[in-house]
């Protein structure tokens, strides 16, 4: 009897290098996105939210990264 016909379920692991991708992706997009704010400002909430995004962007980056380099062959 597999795994899957005891009832128990297969997580399927995620690939280092697309998380790594996907947070490199995040980061260039949210470090454009700040320096090509346009003609005015945006609010405090706005500006706090993208910091955010762009703080979880390194931190999925970074992740992948430490994913790849510990990974083993």
């Amino acid at each position: 009897m597999s795994d899957n016909q005891s009832g128990k379920l297969q997580r399927k692991q995620s690939s280092p290098g697309k998380i790594a991708l996907m947070g490199a992706v995040a980061t260039g997009l949210g470090v454009f996105n700040l320096v090509t704010n346009g003609g005015e400002a945006p609010s405090q909430a706005v500006m706090i939210l993208q910091y955010g995004l762009l703080g979880l962007g390194l931190v999925g980056l970074a992740g992948g990264l430490i994913m790849m380099a510990t990974a083993k062959n």
